[in-house]
């Protein structure tokens, strides 16, 4: 079935039900814990409202030391509560530039790159304390 037939099958409504969707059972919900403040707060906050949580993925990623202390501590703790979780892991296998990179620091070196926390830009730190 490719996308006109969908939308001929359930019309302008979105909210329709799909010929191959069984929307009797509810969708997963898997929370993204990057090991920050505000994913470790939705996990726990989410927990104290009695919402569901199926799965909280971590992906494996260079982290300073209490980091890694505060990982495993918040790990017992959703053992403790009944939330699953799991550590990912991505390996890169198809690359645009030679030789292949594992990790940050291989990738700036084969990219001629730096991190972008170097042009005063960054996503998952805090940063500095101004």
């Amino acid at each position: 079935m490719d996308a006109r037939e969908v939308v001929a099958a359930t019309g302008p409504n979105p909210q329709a039900r799909l010929p191959f969707a069984d929307v009797d059972e509810p969708a997963p919900v898997v929370v993204a814990y990057g090991a920050g403040v505000d994913s470790t707060a939705l996990i726990i906050e989410r927990h104290a409202r009695g919402e569901r949580i199926d799965m909280a993925l971590r992906a494996i990623m260079p982290e300073k030391p209490q980091t890694l202390a505060h990982i495993q501590i918040f790990e017992a703790w959703m053992d403790a509560h009944g939330i699953p979780h799991a550590t990912v892991s991505y390996t890169p296998t198809r690359f645009k530039h030679w030789p292949p990179y594992q990790d940050l620091l291989e990738n700036c070196l084969t990219n001629g790159t730096l991190p972008s926390i170097a042009f005063g830009r960054h996503s998952c730190s805090l940063g500095p304390a101004l």
